[in-house]
């Protein structure tokens, strides 16, 4: 017993702040700080989720800025599909939501009474992501745009 007391009585005092010791190199224990917020993030935040309304305005506003009052042509066609389509992604991407993959397909046709079926598969998270399209229809074109948002992990 009278060891263990000896051994409490020669603990090393901290200096305290405003001692003359801090000159020495010696310093306060400084309290443990907070630990930042994670880098990653699993899920989108409550505002920045995928804006399907606002794509979808998008994508109808760029089709009939290209496509209105013109009739289809073959050797034209690829040009402006993919010109459709990297306008789209384009002005998807200034909607500024964070973290998120924008994927756009869009294909022309002729019309020309034939139907037409589309179909797509996706593996993905249902909460995050998601995708949206818009037709545009005139005399001579049909064109189908869809717009794919993946949120990154």
């Amino acid at each position: 017993m009278a060891d263990e007391e000896e051994v409490v009585d020669e603990e090393p005092e901290v200096a305290q702040a405003g001692s003359g010791d801090s000159e020495a190199g010696l310093s306060p224990v400084e309290a443990e700080k907070p630990l930042a917020p994670p880098k990653y993030e699993v899920r989108p935040r409550l505002g920045h989720k995928f804006q399907a309304q606002n794509v979808k305005a998008i994508i109808l506003s760029t089709m009939k800025e290209q496509l209105t009052d013109r009739q289809y042509r073959a050797d034209q066609a690829p040009r402006w599909a993919k010109m459709i389509s990297n306008t789209v992604r384009q002005r998807v991407q200034d909607l500024d939501m964070k973290r998120y993959k924008i994927l756009v397909q869009t294909t022309l046709l002729e019309m020309k009474g034939a139907g037409f079926k589309c179909g797509q598969r996706c593996i993905w998270d249902p909460e995050t992501d998601y995708y949206t399209d818009e037709l545009f229809r005139n005399d001579t074109i049909f064109c189908h745009t869809v717009v794919y948002g993946v949120y990154m992990y």
